[in-house]
């Protein structure tokens, strides 16, 4: 209620603006079908269905009977479309079916497999709306009296909503299209914006896709033999979730250029002829969980072409014919919670891809890697090529065909805290540096070759192999524990680690190395630790020797000893010192003697 004052009475703030959007309201709703907005074209056989109109096929008809569109079965309300349908300046199509009120259950557009002019039609929104629901839509070969099946000889129907800015280059006329609890097949040919299902932005310039996009969600459908299952390019934040996407001719689900902030949840895409979901070209803020894609031609999930920062999540990956997932030239994403197996591959990772997050996944059972990772022939967006800079933890790799992990050209990588067990083969790295191995489970081989120069740190256990000169691999621990090996390699010790350097040159052909619960920590300097005896068990014996660069201080850590036991430690077969190991079986001592080379023993007194 307003207030009085000098007599006048003034509305409230409240009363404006509900004032305000009531106008805004009415200005804005979408009138009622009207047959000024319904024209036929015979020369384009199109109808065009004009304004801020919303209109459903009876509606069409009842006020323009003459139009190409029939009602060929009254009972089960089937129609068929004999001309394009083009959705301008606002207008809107409702295609609902009978269990929601509407007046479609089955929609047949035209598609009469013949190079004849008018053989197939299309519907179309530029700056329009099309809502789908509850109903089922496929092309209709006429000759046939079934959906046409052809698309590779001549074109057939399809659907697509276009987006655009108007001639003053600002003004966004935006278009629409929903797909609620339907069916749509048989659409589609090789042809730009004729895939199908398909929503664009149209136009060119910069920031074009900051200034206009294209909008509608797919939930509960079942999208198939489409040539796309369905194909966006500038799309926003849609939804598409609980959809069966199977048996179209190429991809299954497609964003393409420049579709962000989508959601890919729960659908299943199979036997698609080539990948069952991918993402390509600058499709960011995705998430794609929760979904099964498998017996697919091509990869289960790809992310293409920078498609960055972007989830892919809890996703079940199977039976495809290339990998389960892949990650084309594509940074910052994260990888998480997927299963992928009885692919060929795992996970792939191609193409410069880059500072992408791959954690806590299965990758098992796959013919061929459980990783692969390859610069490949394409020109990256940007960069060298090389793979760099991605994290791999916590993930589960086993039981594949092949290696665990294949790495080539690969730089900077992390594995840290894998389950490497069962695999074929374990673990190949040809030219590739500065990737570390951290502290993974493995049955481990590990094989550098072609100059490839990487480190394992912080593991148990470890075979590895260098199989050219001009390779290495750095076994490292960051907490100063000493390696055993097969080759009686000294472990190089300093303050903050200690390591062993492996070349061909020492390693020959393998090396087997074991982490022991034995610590040499030098003030400064190094101090190389050659382990001569380490035993475990009946009299627990323990002897290495040493060579230092300088007289420095160290301190030891020795365990694996009979818990509260008085121990003697010798120098060079004199007793240095007497010790009594703790509950643990473990001592700890220092040595700041000017001796450089020396023998240590320690042996129960």
């Amino acid at each position: 209620m307003g207030f009085i004052r000098k007599n006048i009475i003034y509305p409230s703030l409240l009363s404006l603006i509900i004032i305000f959007f009531a106008v805004q309201s009415k200005e804005v709703r979408a009138a009622d079908c009207a047959l000024s907005n319904i024209r036929f074209a015979s020369s384009s056989n199109t109808i065009y269905l004009s304004g801020p109109i919303t209109c459903s096929l009876s509606q069409l008809k009842a006020l323009k009977s003459s139009l190409p569109l029939y009602l060929v079965d009254a009972s089960s309300k089937t129609w068929l479309l004999k001309a394009n349908l083009k959705l301008e300046d606002g207008a809107t199509l409702n295609l609902y079916g009978t269990s929601i009120g509407g007046d479609v259950n089955y929609l047949r557009l035209k598609s009469n497999n013949s190079s004849s002019a008018n053989s197939i039609v299309w519907i179309r929104a530029d700056w329009g709306n099309i809502n789908i629901k509850n109903t089922k839509i496929t092309s209709w070969d006429e000759a046939k009296k079934s959906p046409d099946t052809e698309y590779g000889k001549y074109k057939r129907s399809f659907i697509h909503v276009r987006s655009f800015l108007a001639s003053d280059g600002i003004t966004p006329k935006e278009s629409r299209m929903d797909i609620i609890d339907s069916e749509v097949g048989y659409l589609g040919y090789y042809a730009a914006e004729s895939y199908g299902l398909a929503w664009k932005v149209s136009g060119s310039g910069p920031n074009l896709y900051d200034k206009v996009n294209v909008y509608g969600d797919v939930i509960n459908s079942h999208i198939h033999h489409n040539y796309f299952g369905m194909y966006t390019f500038g799309a926003d934040a849609m939804k598409i979730q609980n959809n069966e996407v199977d048996t179209n001719v190429m991809y299954g689900i497609d964003p393409h250029d420049d579709s962000d902030n989508l959601l890919i949840e729960g659908n299943r895409t199979h036997h698609n002829g080539t990948h069952g979901i991918i993402c390509s070209q600058r499709c960011n803020n995705l998430t794609i969980r929760n979904n099964k894609s498998y017996e697919n031609k091509g990869t289960g999930i790809m992310l293409h072409r920078n498609t960055n920062d972007s989830l892919v999540e809890n996703n079940d990956l199977f039976g495809n014919s290339d990998s389960g997932i892949a990650i084309f030239d594509s940074h910052e994403n994260i990888i998480r919670g997927n299963i992928s197996h009885d692919n060929k591959n795992g996970i792939r990772f191609s193409v410069g891809s880059s500072g992408n997050t791959t954690e806590l996944n299965e990758f098992s059972e796959n013919d061929g890697y459980g990783l692969y990772f390859y610069k490949g022939s394409d020109a990256p967006t940007s960069g060298t090529g090389r793979i760099t800079g991605n994290k791999f933890i916590k993930n589960k790799v086993i039981d594949n065909g092949d290696y665990a992990v294949k790495l080539k050209e690969a730089d900077l990588n992390i594995f840290e805290q894998n389950e490497f067990k069962g695999n074929s083969r374990e673990i190949n790295i040809s030219d590739s540096n500065q990737n570390i191995f951290l502290g993974n489970l493995s049955d481990s081989f590990y094989n550098a070759s072609l100059k490839a120069k990487n480190t394992i740190k912080d593991t148990d256990s470890a075979l590895v192999k260098v199989s050219d000169s001009a390779s290495s691999m750095e076994v490292l621990s960051s907490s100063n524990f000493i390696f055993q090996n097969d080759k009686s390699l000294p472990t190089s010790a300093e303050n903050s680690k200690t390591y062993i350097n492996l070349t061909r040159a020492l390693t020959s052909s393998t090396v087997n190395f074991k982490r022991l619960n034995f610590k040499v920590k030098p003030a400064a300097d190094k101090v190389d630790v050659t382990v001569l005896t380490w035993e475990t068990s009946n009299s627990f014996g323990k002897k290495w020797k040493e060579k230092a660069t300088s007289s420095v201080t160290v301190d030891y850590e020795v365990s694996d000893l009979k818990p509260d036991t008085k121990v003697d430690v010798l120098i060079n077969g004199n007793v240095f010192n007497s010790f009594t190991s703790d509950s643990s079986g473990k001592i700890n001592f220092t040595y700041d003697g000017n001796v450089l080379e020396r023998t240590f023993e320690v042996k129960e007194s």
